[in-house]
């Protein structure tokens, strides 16, 4: 009979890797409980989401749904690092704990990055992309950038002719 303990874990895993193509795994060993509640409050800011779960049961689930590969990073005291609309920002969060920390924890293991497998030396690549807001209003700059130019370009002639009338006005004012 299998403990009620791990499936309602697995159960309440399955939810939450459902449907989603990233995921990242962390090494956390050396952190304490109070260190580690701190970083799942700034991860919880930006939409993310750290949870502790025995490596069995997440290998079973992300086996369960097709996602294989992973069993040698499910190795030693693992947390799964669960990212919101924006993957840059929780990453970031966990790189820049790592950093303020002394032990620089947690240390990434790897992961699923839109449905595509890395490795812990692409979770640093990740972290020092611009974020999705960012991503978006520079798009949103590109975008315009020509329809500004067009509208300048369109306002030339009509500048041009007051200028001109106005400087003929000026000119038959002073005769």
């Amino acid at each position: 009979m299998a403990n009620p303990r791990n499936e309602a874990a697995v159960k309440e895993l399955r939810s939450l890797l459902e449907g989603g193509d990233t995921f990242f795994l962390v090494d956390y060993q050396g952190l304490s409980a109070a260190d580690l509640n701190s970083l799942r409050t700034k991860v919880r800011t930006e939409g993310g989401r750290i949870l502790v779960a025995k490596n069995t049961l997440i290998n079973i689930v992300l086996n369960e749904q097709g996602v294989e590969g992973f069993a040698d990073q499910l190795t030693g005291p693992t947390a799964l690092l669960l990212t919101g609309e924006d993957p840059v920002g929780s990453v970031k969060v966990v790189t820049d704990f790592a950093k303020d920390h002394a032990k620089n924890l947690p240390v990434a293991k790897g992961g699923m990055l839109q449905g595509v497998k890395i490795g812990p030396e692409t979770f640093e690549k990740v972290a020092k992309l611009p974020g999705l807001e960012q991503i978006q209003s520079e798009l949103v700059g590109v975008l315009t950038a020509p329809l500004q130019q067009l509208v300048g370009v369109l306002e030339g002639p009509q500048r041009n002719l007051v200028t001109v009338m106005n400087n003929h006005k000026d000119n038959l004012e002073e005769a």
